[in-house]
Parts: structure tokens; C-alpha cells; sequence
């Protein structure tokens, strides 16, 4: 394959039109119009069509133009690694549904590829996931696994669910709490969309528990601060925890599903440089 005609068809592509392609690359436009004539030649395809004063691409280009930006994407990668001196450069995108969960992941990353810069943004799990598919963020972590071909998942981590309590409580003192003794019990619990809730009205139902009164927090220091303002008996995963002496971390005397952590991107990114390079630095890898 002829890589300069495929190149300008990405322009073209790209620009939605030939004058602003041209303007762009720098180049003639009749220039442009030829090896987008001969590469369409070449293969029997119409590739581009005009629609008004705009070029759109034919159900041929629309596949084209998804291998064509890989393609030229990898090679700018390839050109950044080099021009750097085998150091790998790039930003990272990286989602967390709370940001202690990343920490291993990305102090390790910045230890061996300093040259990455890091944007860490929190969601809860459906956000995360939904990012990571539409291409906003490149990796995230998530406390919900398979299925789902879109996604690769690489487990980190399971914890239990936990009940928070006041050291002030009548609960502080127990070694375990009764799931029973949340019934007619004020709590609180994560927003909707997060596996701890998901986790959460699971084991009420499974034990025909209702609770007197439920408040909703966005946080694990929502949570947190909830259950300091007298709110309730806050329910988190135990790593969401914070060992603020004023709280008290309860188990539960029932064996509750724990809830599992997972490092998530795009299976059809599984072979890009800064994709490998976070996976690479999941403990234990």
C-alpha cells in the first residue's frame, strides 16, 4: 500500500474537505485530490463523496479511516518514543471511583516512565466504564468485572463490605455488627451507579433488612462525614476506610460477596505504549 495516499485521504478525512486538508498539510490541493483519485484507483472503492460543500466518507471509508488513524497515531507514538530517546512520553487519562485505589498503579508508572503525565479523575464505576469505552479516559479502576467484550479487565484487589460507625455509638463497642441491626437503623450509603450500592441493597434484600432512613453521599468522605454529623451507620468497601480515630470500622458477623477491584481500558487498546506501560505496573504483573 502506497502510505503518502493513504495519508492524504486521513487529511482529507480528517479536514472534511480538500482546501482545508491542503491548508493544513501545507500541501497543493490537486495534489491531495490526486492520491485520494489513485488510492480509490488502486482498490475500486469510492472512498469520499461530496455532500454540499463538505466531503463524507462512504461505509468503505468509514472503515478505512478507523485502521488509517490507529495507524498514524502509533506512528506519531513511535516518533515521540524516538525523538525522546527511547523515553516514552504521553498523557494519561486515568479514572478511579476513589483515588487511593490508583496509588500503587500510579506511583509506579511515574517511577518508570517519568515522562507520562498523569490527570486522574474520580466517577463511580458506571462513569468510569462509560468514559473508558467513549475514549475520555484511557484506564480507569472499578469495583464491577466482566462481562462485556468492550472492556479488558485485570482484578487488583478484593474487599468486604463494612459498616462505619461514631466512636461515640452505642455500635463502637461490638467486634461485629449484625447486618439484622440496620432494620429501622438510620444509613448511609454511596450514590447510584456505585458497586458499593449495588453491594450494599444486595445484602439488605438477601436479608429482608429495610432500613429506618437512608441518606445518600457521592463520597467515601461524604460517607465519612455523614456518619460524623450523626447521620447514621455509613456502609463503604473496607479499603474506603480512613482510620479518622472519631470512626470505627465494624465487620459483619454475615459472609457478604466482597466486592472486587479491577483495572479497566479498551480491548482494542490492549496494544498501546502508554495502555501496556499502566498495566504493566499493577502489582505483582
Amino acid at each position: 500500500m502506497n502510505l503518502t495516499r493513504l495519508r492524504a485521504f486521513h487529511l482529507v478525512a480528517t479536514h472534511g474537505g480538500y482546501t482545508a486538508a491542503a491548508q493544513a498539510a501545507g500541501l497543493r490541493q490537486p495534489t491531495l485530490s490526486e492520491h485520494v483519485r489513485l488510492l480509490e484507483s488502486e482498490y475500486g472503492l469510492a472512498l469520499l463523496r461530496r455532500e454540499g460543500h463538505a466531503m463524507e466518507l462512504t461505509s468503505a471509508g468509514e472503515a478505512l479511516m478507523v485502521i488509517a488513524t490507529k495507524l498514524f497515531a502509533a506512528e506519531s507514538e513511535a516518533q515521540d518514543l524516538l525523538g525522546s530517546g527511547g523515553l516514552l512520553r504521553g498523557h494519561l487519562r486515568f479514572g478511579t471511583d476513589a483515588p487511593i485505589h490508583a496509588v500503587p498503579i500510579l506511583t509506579a508508572l511515574r517511577t518508570n516512565y517519568p515522562g507520562i503525565s498523569i490527570r486522574i479523575i474520580t466517577g463511580n464505576s458506571a462513569s468510569i466504564k462509560k468514559a473508558v469505552i467513549n475514549g475520555s479516559l484511557d484506564l480507569g479502576i472499578v469495583a464491577e468485572g466482566p462481562p462485556g467484550p468492550d472492556l479488558a479487565y485485570t482484578a487488583l484487589s478484593s474487599h468486604d463490605l463494612v459498616a462505619v460507625v461514631h466512636s461515640d455509638s452505642r455500635y463502637a463497642l461490638l467486634k461485629k455488627l449484625n447486618l439484622t441491626a440496620l432494620r429501622d437503623a438510620p444509613i448511609i450509603v454511596r450514590e447510584l451507579g456505585s458497586v458499593t450500592r449495588l453491594a450494599t441493597e444486595s445484602a439488605l434484600a438477601s436479608y429482608g433488612v429495610t432500613p429506618g432512613h437512608i441518606t445518600e453521599a457521592d463520597s467515601r468522605e461524604a460517607v465519612h462525614a455523614a456518619v460524623l454529623a450523626g447521620l447514621g451507620i455509613g456502609l463503604v468497601a473496607e479499603d474506603e476506610f480512613s482510620h479518622d480515630p472519631r470512626l470505627v470500622l465494624l465487620d459483619f458477623m454475615q459472609a457478604l460477596p466482597p466486592l472486587t477491584e479491577y483495572l479497566v481500558h479498551r480491548s482494542d487498546r490492549a496494544g498501546e505504549s502508554i495502555v501496556a506501560a499502566v498495566v504493566g505496573c499493577v502489582p505483582g504483573w
